[in-house]
């Protein structure tokens, strides 16, 4: 399998995937003891004689490992070869190739922190190497050293300039990580971070930690913060129009004073989830774990930019069950303009809280509500989740009393103790007297339909007790056609 990724990457090489390779000299560095590393070599366009040139090191990600001298320039190296680049910012470029199961720093990846290990692992020792040659066979200026990788790469940016602090002029690391208790060296080092909230497979907390650590020794470190670009925002930090400005500004042992006109990634704020409960509408809940921000994020952003096209929709409101209705949820009401909106982990409170931006603001046909699982696994009281259905009901009529809102009652499940038949039941009456006092609500019965004799959910339709399978989802459309079909919420 090892085999195949290295030809299919190589294959791309050939087809014209990173055929800037051609600008780059393949060249194979041999140390004193023998040990070999490939690398490529750019040279600046139109040297001088007698000039000496900044020279970058570029440090590839895991995925570009082998001995093809090749694959490291699949990210991050084009923007040395643009035109414009070449004339305003001539340097050499050094792109060496980390071995097949090998690292640049001894390190694992997906945890919260990482010890340095005492001893550059033995790619980067030749990294080293190579780099106290290459001063020797070309022109490179020693005080304009840089350092830049990616993911590994960005591993491997971190412990250099860490180690050796007085031998870069930058280092611009991108989503990668390092031990937070050496940082502190660094801290004259002029720094350009990058990553993304949501970075699956290095944690931001990885770049944040280390980016603290300098900052309390002192240091004044530059960082971008994307999101929603998960373990891929070297595409976004490699394309940002102040990078090469601000990396060729800077030299060894001197302050960075390069001021950035670019403004840093902001987050919009339908996609910013509150970090405390202060004057949020309701009661009871609302989650907060990393997994979840991340879903609420990406959820909220992707339906921001749909607004225009989900006007005048029926609109599914509620968590996990409604989620994952997905696509198959226009499928199930053909003809019908619909509007998925539940979001996996989602509480009341929390779909109060977005209520407005991914509800009213679709101008919608009909609402069908499901909500109050989250909020008992979390430990809310059936009178607390009532209370913040009624805030939803209110929020509904307020926004349009003519607007049909149909409200599914809580649906079995027994995947924990605090999911109780006798709890659930409580709260579905509840919701049953909010309904029967509001002519604008049509009430549901998603209880009895999935309901064994026990009061437990159907292992057939709900294979985790929880969430409904294709045989769920098609008895929750047929209960629900009819009463659409009484209201006349139908397809144009």
């Amino acid at each position: 399998m090892q085999f195949l990724r290295h030809l299919f990457v190589w294959s791309l090489c050939c087809a014209g995937g990173i055929a800037h390779g051609q600008d780059f000299e393949p060249r194979i560095f041999t140390s004193a003891t023998g040990a070999t590393l490939p690398y490529r070599w750019l040279t600046p366009a139109n040297p001088e004689a007698g000039k000496k040139y900044p020279l970058v090191l570029f440090l590839h990600g895991a995925g570009e490992r082998g001995n093809n001298n090749a694959a490291q320039l699949t990210h991050g190296t084009k923007l040395y070869l643009e035109a414009a680049n070449r004339t305003k910012f001539p340097c050499f470029v050094a792109a060496p190739q980390c071995p097949a199961n090998k690292q640049w720093v001894d390190m694992p990846w997906s945890g919260d922190k990482g010890t340095q290990p005492a001893k550059p692992s033995e790619p980067m020792q030749l990294v080293l190497d190579l780099l106290d040659s290459l001063p020797k066979s070309a022109a490179v200026d020693t005080d304009r050293i840089y350092v830049t990788g990616l993911s590994m790469g960005g591993y491997g940016t971190w412990d250099l300039v860490t180690r050796f602090p007085d031998r870069f002029a930058a280092g611009a690391p991108v989503c990668g990580g390092g031990d937070d208790t050496v940082a502190a060296r660094a801290a004259k080092v002029p720094i350009w971070a990058f990553h993304s909230d949501d970075d699956s497979v290095v944690k931001v907390i990885r770049t944040r930690n280390m980016l603290a650590a300098i900052r309390a020794a002192g240091g004044q470190p530059k960082y971008f913060e994307y999101f929603g670009l998960g373990h891929g925002s070297w595409g976004r930090a490699y394309s940002e129009p102040e990078f090469l400005p601000w990396m060729f500004a800077q030299r060894r042992g001197q302050a960075d004073t390069y001021k950035l006109q670019t403004k840093p990634p902001e987050l919009p704020a339908v996609a910013k989830l509150p970090d405390t409960d202060e004057g949020l509408p309701g009661a009871g809940p609302l989650r907060r774990y990393d997994w979840f921000r991340n879903l609420w994020r990406q959820k909220r952003l992707t339906w921001a930019g749909r607004v225009q096209q989900d006007k005048g929709a029926v609109v599914f409101l509620g968590d996990s069950i409604t989620q994952g209705w997905g696509d198959n949820l226009g499928n199930s009401f053909p003809g019908l303009k619909v509007a998925n909106r539940g979001i996996s982990g989602d509480t009341t409170r929390g779909m109060l809280y977005r209520l407005k931006e991914d509800v009213l603001d679709l101008s919608p046909k009909a609402i069908v509500l499901l909500a109050g699982t989250n909020d008992i696994e979390e430990k809310a009281t059936p009178e607390v989740i009532a209370g913040n259905v009624k805030l939803l009901l209110a929020a509904f009529k307020a926004h349009n009393p003519n607007m049909p809102v149909i409200v599914c009652q809580v649906m079995p499940s027994h995947v924990s103790k605090s999911r109780s038949k006798e709890t659930i039941t409580k709260l579905n009456g509840l919701i049953a007297a909010l309904a029967k006092d509001n002519s604008q609500v049509t009430l549901v019965d998603t209880w009895t339909p999935f309901a064994d004799a026990a009061g437990d959910a159907k292992k057939e339709e709900f294979p985790d007790l929880l969430h409904p399978n294709a045989v769920g989802y098609k008895r929750w459309a047929e209960t629900l056609k009819p009463v659409l079909a009484q209201l006349k919420v139908t397809a144009p």
